[in-house]
């Protein structure tokens, strides 16, 4: 396996580094930066003085990018104790160097060098550093994946073993990220984030689990994420892709995800319009904007499906 160390960039936006700040405030300067990325998590570093630790960030579409070179550290996210800005997200980590002790839903592991989990920011979980380690932290669109990988949530928590093949490629397609992120443009990271979520189902063990009950739900899922922003796109046009009637591959989905081809599609489009409008990359679009670039044709329509759907108008939802 390639050396994990190798590679590591520097990302745009620098949260934190402890080496250049007081002893006495690093505690409390370590605390603030993991708050402000993520509001929800509780943090408690071993030892207060410790001067090794940073945290760079960079923005991936509707997620984020996160490189992380972390002292011993006692982190807990508590699930709904703070208001965050953006739907739920699963968090794919990377364990680069050292390990760690995760733990969230009644599974426990421990990740090393090189092995890989996901975490699922919709439930609380808590993660134990007794040394200090080098990590990777994906943050992609909690719908987006589930969407396309609906048995996604059985190993939340487990471990990928680095050593599998298909593990080892996802990570290493990562840490090349990694290495060129702050010279990447807003749209090629946005590319990179959507390539991540269609690798997934590569790693091990998520990939020996049982798949959809049918391929043709897995390629209509993947039909319509590729398709998203296309306004002229319905379940007929999912349908026709696989040449099938739409009655056929409706009954399929009821049998896989328990609802149908337009159900999944209208949700999907006001998932990722939800999570568009609180994008600070997309504060110069408006909301008309927005719902075009999502496959909706009609603003005023989009406004009331979007309350129905949120309890919030799109104006309020990106101000709240």
């Amino acid at each position: 396996m390639p050396e994990l160390e190798k590679g590591w960039g520097e990302l745009p936006n620098l949260l934190v580094d402890l080496s250049e700040v007081e002893q006495g405030k690093r505690a409390l300067s370590w605390d603030s930066a993991v708050r402000t990325a993520f509001p929800s998590l509780s943090v408690e570093l071993s030892d207060p003085t410790e001067s090794c630790g940073t945290i760079n960030c960079t923005k991936m579409g509707a997620g984020e990018f996160f490189e992380i070179d972390s002292a011993p550290v006692d982190v807990t996210h508590h699930a709904g104790a703070a208001k965050e800005k953006s739907p739920p997200h699963l968090s794919l980590m990377i364990q680069s160097k050292g390990s760690i002790c995760v733990s969230q839903a009644g599974q426990s592991s421990i990740l090393r060098e090189g092995d890989l989990c996901v975490i699922d920011e919709a439930r609380s979980f808590r993660m134990i550093g007794e040394g200090s380690s080098k990590i990777l932290f994906l943050r992609m669109s909690r719908a987006a994946a589930l969407s396309r990988y609906p048995t996604l949530e059985k190993p939340f928590a487990s471990v990928f073993p680095g050593e599998e093949p298909g593990t080892r490629l996802l990570a290493d397609t990562l840490l090349s990220f990694a290495a060129a992120a702050g010279s990447l443009r807003e749209l090629q990271r946005s590319a990179m984030m959507n390539a991540v979520i269609q690798m997934l189902g590569m790693a091990e063990p998520f990939s020996r689990l049982s798949p959809a009950p049918d391929w043709r739900v897995r390629r209509a899922l993947d039909y319509i994420e590729l398709n998203l922003s296309v306004p002229g796109l319905t379940a007929e046009a999912v349908a026709q892709d696989q040449r099938i009637s739409r009655r056929r591959l409706d009954q399929l989905m009821q049998e896989a995800l328990g609802h149908s081809i337009a159900s999944h599609l209208w949700s999907r489009r006001l998932e990722q319009a939800a999570a568009d409008l609180r994008d600070g990359h997309r504060a110069d679009q408006s909301i008309a904007q927005i719902a075009f670039a999502n496959g909706f044709e009609d603003a005023a329509h989009f406004t009331r499906a979007f309350k129905r759907r949120f309890s919030l108008t799109p104006g309020q939802w990106r101000l709240n």
